[in-house]
Formats: structure tokens, C-alpha cells, sequence
């Protein structure tokens, strides 16, 4: 490859990559809008709560692929907001479990639907079979970087 003709731009990585900052600008925007106090990194951790609440912070780590430390922010401000709160785990007295308050889980339908609306908007005027094409092609991707 000739290193003279490389454009970033054009490059399938910064595109991604920029998509992806897209795809999560609008849905803290579409948050914000309907007046969910929550960024996309915090409602990836209230999904997986509502999918099995009192999960570790280590477990709520590896299923949204972040780090440790970026976890527990994430948990320190929900907690500020009163959604989450963390739980002593009953035999290790060194772990939490974090749980969805009453008013996290209260969020869970009108956070997905706006998750929801935000798929419809970056998906508009794409034909099925090309995001079918498209996801399939994604997969592989990520396959290939694991």
C-alpha cells in the first residue's frame, strides 16, 4: 500500500468511528429532548439492569465493554441522579451490587423508545435488504478485531 494515497476520510476506521459518534450524539440528544436525564453510557449500564437487576460493577464492565474505572463514574452519577444505587453484596462484603431505583426503573419504556426513534431516524430511506447487508458487513467486522 502506498502511504501516499491514504485519505483519512475516506478510510473505513474514521468513518466508523465518526458514524458512531453520530449515532450517539443524537440519541443523547433525542434523551435530552423528551427530558431523560441520562447519556448513552449511562442508559447502556440501565439496560442491562433492567435486563437482570443487582449485577456487580464488574459484570455491568464486560457486558458494556468499559473499563473499571469508567464503570464506576458511570454508577457514581446515576446514583447521584437517583436512579441506581448500589447494594452490599450479602457474602462479599468487598463487592456492590447496583440496582435500578423505583425511579430508573420507571425510565425503561420511554428510554427505549427513544433509542427506538433514534434507529428509525439513522435508518431512514435505507431500503431492509441493504441494512441487512450492512449489519452482516459490521459483524464481520468486529469479528475480525476480536
Amino acid at each position: 500500500m502506498d502511504y501516499r494515497k491514504y485519505v483519512l476520510q475516506e478510510s473505513i476506521g474514521y468513518r466508523i468511528a465518526n458514524t458512531g459518534r453520530l449515532v450517539i450524539n443524537r440519541l443523547n440528544k433525542n434523551f435530552k429532548d423528551n427530558d431523560y436525564p441520562v447519556t448513552h453510557d449511562q442508559w447502556s449500564i440501565m439496560i442491562r439492569l433492567w435486563e437482570e437487576d443487582g449485577l456487580t460493577q464488574q459484570q455491568l464492565a464486560s457486558l458494556t465493554d468499559k473499563d473499571q474505572p469508567s464503570v464506576s463514574r458511570l454508577i457514581n452519577n446515576l446514583v447521584k441522579r437517583g436512579l441506581v444505587k448500589r447494594v452490599q453484596h450479602p457474602v462479599d462484603g468487598r463487592t456492590n451490587l447496583i440496582f435500578l431505583t423505583s425511579e430508573g426503573k420507571k425510565m425503561q419504556i420511554g428510554l427505549i423508545e427513544q433509542a427506538q426513534k433514534t434507529i428509525q431516524q439513522i435508518s431512514d430511506g435505507i431500503p431492509k435488504d441493504d441494512l441487512t447487508v450492512f449489519l452482516r458487513v459490521l459483524d464481520k467486522i468486529n469479528k475480525n478485531l476480536q
